[in-house]
Parts: C-alpha cells; structure tokens; sequence
C-alpha cells in the first residue's frame, strides 16, 4: 500500500516543524512508497520559501487560502495520490516505523477503514503540578490500554469510543478519505468542526472516524503506532486550557448531536440542572485543576443543549 503523509500547518513554529520533517525523514518505509504533502493552511509568511522538501523525491508544498484545519485537511485529501492518507500534526513526530507500521495494518486488516496510534507528551517546560495525567491526555499524552492486542478496533454505529483515532497520525484509505471531503464540502455546519484561526474547536477526527463507519467499515487504535507530542508553553497556561477543554467537548457534542449519535439535550430548569450549572459557574472559585473539569461540563453541557459559544472559552 502506498501513502500520503499530509501535514497541514498555519503560521508553524519552525524549529518544530523542521523537527517533524527529521521524524519523517528517519521513516523506515521507503520513500518511493510513500509521497510528503505540506499544506500551507493561510500562513502569512510563505511557508514554501521556509522549507526544502527536495529531501523527499515525492515532497511537495501546496497552499490553500481558506483558513481552518478542515479546509487544509481537504486540500491534502484532493492532492493526495497514496491508497492511504496519514494525516501527521505539524507538532508530533512519528516514530520511525510508524508509516511502515500502518501500510502494514491496512494490508492485514482490509476491513480496517481508519486507524490511529498511541502518543507521548513532550513537554518543552516543565508542566504545572495542577496538571494531571487525565488532563495530560488533551495534550496527546495517551499511553495505550493494558489489552492482549495490538490493534483496538469496533464497527458498531452509534457510539463513541476508545477506538475513535485522534487527528495526529491519523491513517485513512484514500477512498473514505474521499468520501468524507464530499459529505463535509455539502454540509456548511460540518466545516466548522475544527480550529480555525484562535479558535480552539475540535472533532474534524470525530467525523471522518463517523463517516468511514457509515460506509461499513471499521475503526481502531494500534499501539504499534506511536508519535511524539511537542507541547509548548504556552499550551499548559490556565487560560489556554479552559479554552481548550470547553471546545473540544463542545463541538464534540455537538458533532454527535448533528450526526444523530445523540440525542439534543436541551436547557432544563429541574434542581439538578440548576446544581450543575451553578457548579460550572464558579470559575474563578476554585483552583486550576478544577476548574479545568468544570470547562469540560461546560462544554458538555452548552453542547448538547445547543446553546451558543460561552465567550470565555471560544476564543474571540
């Protein structure tokens, strides 16, 4: 199976981006059976002008204007000229065998429609003792399950689990991938299920995992697929956080709720709703960590309610 390894970038951190093209680099797959797109997703200098892709024999730049990761995403899928896409963050760095590691999957598994690994955080400084090991895992510091098999998969419809790949490293064949381009490009709501500029949404992942399971085909985790997560400063900051975990729930529900996974929950006056959302209200309350779970019900709940983007967390 041939590949595409499609990295979409906005205005990248170069020293980490130069990083990830090493990891690439040190890929034990051979390069002829496998192509590397860099999409320049609206940066405002010329990302082309900064990076020599001539390392690569199949290494290409492509620009797209529309911002938002969705947007990028699409233009690496239409590019793409590999049986499998490998969507790899502009941040994380695969380990060396991870692309041969995937070829190999998708050959063994032909029911197997997308498929991601398993990451480490790398911290550039120290993080924060509020941070815990479950917060961690927004940072992509996700150590695999203690199973017999290497390979997490399912091809239920109808719930969200463990086996749902997450974006960095996420591999899927070309003709899902497809598939889930034409659904998206249909639906405006769908479009703005992922980051655009300062806003911090999340769940484009989520819905080409939904999709490739609506065609019948399976999705799962491998642990033989691992990478690494740069994770910068400013990204353990309070405020970063708050943002961060509110969105990812909200669009989260959201996107289930407008892909008839779940059902709309909307506003209710009853007691418990009112504890609740007092709970959630009293941010500036508690300490850090917290107040970092009560983002997460918040996003929860204002996204399964519908209700519009609470202005301290969507960025704006």
């Amino acid at each position: 199976m041939t590949l595409s390894a499609i990295i979409c970038t906005h205005d990248p951190d170069l020293k980490r981006l130069e990083r990830v093209f090493r990891a690439l680099a040190a890929q034990t797959l051979p390069p002829t059976e496998w192509e590397c797109i860099l999409v320049d997703n609206a940066s405002r200098a010329d990302v082309a002008r900064q990076f020599d892709l001539r390392w690569h024999p199949a290494g290409r730049v492509v620009r797209e204007e529309a911002l938002g990761l969705t947007a990028a995403r699409l233009r690496g899928i239409a590019e793409a000229q590999g049986e499998g896409l490998v969507f790899v963050d502009d941040d994380c760095l695969l380990d060396p065998d991870y692309l041969a590691q995937a070829a190999q999957t998708f050959r063994e598994h032909p029911f197997l429609g997308a498929l991601g690994g398993y990451g480490r955080a790398e911290y550039e400084t120290p993080p924060p003792a509020w941070l815990t090991p479950s917060l961690r895992h927004y940072h992509l510091d996700l150590p695999p399950p203690d199973i017999g098999n290497d390979l997490l998969y399912a091809q239920v419809l109808g719930y969200w689990g463990p086996w749902f790949p997450i974006g960095a490293g996420l591999c899927i064949r070309r003709e899902l991938a497809r598939h889930y381009a034409q659904v998206v490009r249909a639906d405006p709501v769908a479009l703005g299920f992922d980051r655009t500029g300062k806003q911090l949404a999340g769940g484009g992942d989520l819905d080409m995992g939904i999709c490739t399971m609506e065609r019948g085909y399976a999705i799962g985790r491998s642990r033989r697929l691992r990478f690494v997560h740069v994770v910068p400063a400013f990204r353990m900051e309070l405020d970063y956080m708050l943002r961060l975990l509110y969105m990812s729930q909200y669009t989260t529900e959201r996107l289930l709720v407008h892909r008839g996974w779940k059902k709309p929950v909307p506003p209710t006056d009853s007691p418990a709703w009112r504890s609740l959302k007092r709970w959630v209200g009293g941010l500036r309350r508690h300490p850090p960590e917290d107040r970092c779970w009560q983002a997460l019900a918040r996003g929860r709940i204002d996204g399964l309610a519908g209700a519009p983007l609470d202005p301290r967390f969507c960025g704006r």
